[in-house]
């Protein structure tokens, strides 16, 4: 972690410890040292883990399923000019929708638990539909007028030039998707009342007026995304000195 980025917390943290000191009252804004004993007494429970696996599980099946039809579609989008705009309506409507519309309208079609994968998926398609035409339409000239001169399978073409020039695209809505995907998964978890899950551990905080254990959760949540975050990189990293010593 950054130096400044270093102080900016130790900054915030104070201004919690004395924020909470003079309002003195844990429902409008608990002590931190509350908040850090409960965190600790959830990291050493069962709960916290089944709920944290169940959510992530739920939200990356919904995540993996909209990279693959999104790769997919933006791909048959980036390769046919009319299939792109036959399907432009509906990629607009997909993305103009509310995340809300799409929790509340897919818990009231669908099973609480399958919701949550749906939502997951509803979410992410369109940033993925668009990164990967963005993708396509960014490929060099040359690379299409190689293929025009010496012609070779739509498989091939799909799994050996669009795919790996296209990778830094995918790889974008798939780091940026989880952490929105995770939230959105949540709300739907809350709403649905979905158990075992990080909802489910939030509603029963609200259920019982309990500020403590919001914050713990929240910060636990906060804490997982950015080191998934931060291994993302690291691997983003790895991959670019591979790529330059290749």
């Amino acid at each position: 972690m950054k130096k400044r980025s270093l102080i900016t917390i130790v900054i915030l943290l104070i201004l919690w410890i004395v924020s909470g000191e003079m309002i003195n009252n844990p429902i409008k804004l608990p002590s931190f040292f509350d908040v850090a004993e409960r965190m600790f007494e959830l990291a050493k429970s069962a709960i916290f883990y089944e709920a944290f696996a169940y959510t992530l599980a739920r939200s990356f099946f919904g995540l993996l399923l909209a990279l693959f039809i999104g790769v997919l579609l933006g791909i048959c989008s980036g390769i046919s000019r009319k299939f792109e705009e036959y399907f432009e309506p509906i990629y607009t409507i997909l993305k103009s929708i509310p995340n809300v519309s799409y929790i509340l309208i897919v818990l009231i079609w669908t099973n609480s638990k399958i919701a949550t994968c749906v939502i997951g998926f509803m979410v992410m398609f369109p940033m993925t539909y668009a990164n990967t035409l963005s993708g396509m339409k960014s490929i060099e000239n040359k690379y299409l007028d190689l293929m025009r001169i010496y012609p070779v399978r739509k498989t091939y073409k799909i799994f050996k030039v669009y795919l790996p020039l296209i990778s830094h695209y995918i790889y974008a809505s798939f780091s940026n998707g989880l952490g929105l995907t995770f939230k959105v998964g949540i709300m739907a978890e809350i709403l649905g009342s979905v158990s075992p899950g990080m909802g489910r551990q939030f509603q029963l905080c609200r259920i019982n007026v309990d500020m403590i254990g919001i914050f713990a959760w929240t910060i636990w949540l906060i804490v997982f995304l950015i080191v998934f975050e931060s291994l993302l990189k690291l691997i983003e990293n790895r991959l670019l000195k591979y790529k330059e010593t290749d």
